[in-house]
């Protein structure tokens, strides 16, 4: 069998070769998406011998899927209501607002305006026996305050090993997302991988979070790659 692109609902889209995924694409995230992300995750470390790290990659997947599907939708937000991207007080005001609002109901209306606007998620796996590498790319721009804010998170959870002193010290910190991208960090040291080969990249008009995991010697990562706007 050769490479088929199946439609599995009007939300899901899935890139196939030879029984593995190569891609799945979504608006929003939905049980059946949480399905399909499992189900990848577990074949593919599966064919490389490595099942202990489902929970670990299937997690981290799974977050970074949601904030992609989030930050679309707040694109979206923001477009409805007028506010400006770049004034830092409506930006404050419009994300204080949106995190207010937000429930699942919301989260499947925007998800569908998100398809009707082009907007997605797209969850790209590639995997050999030397190493997996996993992309989550949503296709609307970051500002530079959100990009400062990202670098921040990340440079955070570096700065620490284990999950429950993490939440200690950040128990009045509320930003789901920011919480997120530092406990990726986090679990990927806990399982011996080296937090470095997790990155974010900045395109003009794209976030590409890579998730890479070398199994050999042989694996050739993409980390150096330009990550920056383009």
């Amino acid at each position: 069998m050769g490479q088929e692109i199946r439609d599995i609902s009007d939300n899901i889209r899935l890139t196939v070769e030879n029984g593995r995924i190569l891609s799945l694409k979504t608006h929003r995230i939905t049980r059946s998406v949480e399905e399909h992300i499992q189900e990848a995750v577990e074949l593919i470390l599966d064919k490389v011998t490595y099942p202990t790290l489902v929970p670990t990659i299937y997690t981290i997947v799974k977050e970074l899927s949601i904030n992609a599907c989030k930050a679309n939708q707040k694109r979206i937000f923001f477009e409805e209501k007028g506010y400006d991207l770049t004034d830092e007080i409506q930006y404050a005001k419009g994300v204080s607002e949106y995190r207010e609002l937000f429930s699942e109901v919301m989260a499947e209306e925007f998800g569908q305006k998100a398809k009707k606007k082009g907007y997605y998620c797209l969850i790209n796996f590639d995997y050999s026996l030397d190493g997996i590498r996993i992309e989550v790319i949503n296709n609307t721009p970051v500002t530079p305050q959100e990009e400062k804010s990202l670098r921040e998170k990340l440079e955070k959870g570096m700065q620490y090993a284990d999950i429950a002193q993490f939440y200690l010290d950040n128990a009045d910190n509320t930003e789901g997302a920011g919480l997120g991208l530092a406990l990726i960090l986090i679990m990927l040291k806990g399982e011996g991988i080296d937090p470095s080969y997790f990155r974010i990249g900045i395109r003009k008009e794209s976030t590409i979070a890579r998730l890479e995991i070398p199994l050999t010697g042989n694996f050739k990562s993409e980390r150096d790659k330009d990550f920056s706007r383009t």
